[in-house]
């Protein structure tokens, strides 16, 4: 796969999804109230923390996108996800194929597609299956959410809180984007203690892959 003008950007929620990149910053910036992290990779990169939530990850693209001089070229999300289908149990990395705001009331601009020539070279070196990312300003942490969820977009599927919010960012100014996530819970009665059960293990599994990939790129 070519590589292209511009920087590797990395956008996570929390800081135990940064994974390898939390021991490999070079400088730290302030951009519109969020610290963005200028990397040591085999390629030009960023990276921010951008806190839960799609409000937060649409705020941490922005802040990769104006943090500069050099421009966002590719936007990379990671960090951790609830499987909504059996055949997602924890421990799966699950790559995006589609990101879907899936509480958003109208119907334009509420799914983005992920670049599929991104996900192919991701999947040479962190094979996973694929699913649609459910992105929520709500956990998924009850069965009967997860049912309707399903219901209404059948397949592979996980839940998260930011990917398409960051998705939706990115297309609008051009940047392709891939997700991948670790799953961590699954949405049953106990999703919320499985969660802080696995968080520690799998929240850095998907970041700590792009090290490879990036070297490989190069």
């Amino acid at each position: 796969m070519q590589t292209q003008a511009g920087v590797e950007g990395i956008v996570c929620a929390l800081a135990g999804e940064l994974g390898v990149w939390a021991t490999r910053v070079r400088s730290r910036q302030q951009v519109l109230g969020l610290e963005v992290l200028e990397l040591d990779a085999p390629r030009p990169a960023r990276a921010v923390i951008c806190g839960i939530g799609k409000v937060a990850a649409a705020r941490g693209v922005a802040a990769l996108c104006h943090a500069g001089p050099a421009p966002l070229g590719r936007l990379w999300v990671v960090g951790t996800c609830g499987g909504l289908v059996a055949s997602l149990p924890v421990g799966t990395l699950v790559h995006c194929t589609r990101a879907v705001q899936a509480d958003l009331g109208v119907r334009a601009g509420r799914e983005v597609e992920a670049d599929a020539r991104l996900r192919a070279a991701w999947q040479a070196v962190a094979p996973g299956p694929e699913a649609h990312f459910l992105t929520a300003d709500r956990a998924v942490l009850s069965p009967l959410r997860r049912f309707r969820l399903t219901r209404a977009w059948p397949g592979p599927a996980v839940a998260d809180m930011e990917t398409a919010a960051a998705a939706a960012v990115a297309a609008g100014c051009g940047i392709p984007f891939a997700a991948l996530r670790a799953v961590t819970d699954r949405a049953g009665w106990f999703g919320g203690s499985t969660f802080r059960a696995n968080y520690e293990t799998q929240g850095p599994r998907a970041a700590d892959t792009l090290l490879p990939l990036w070297e490989k790129l190069v």
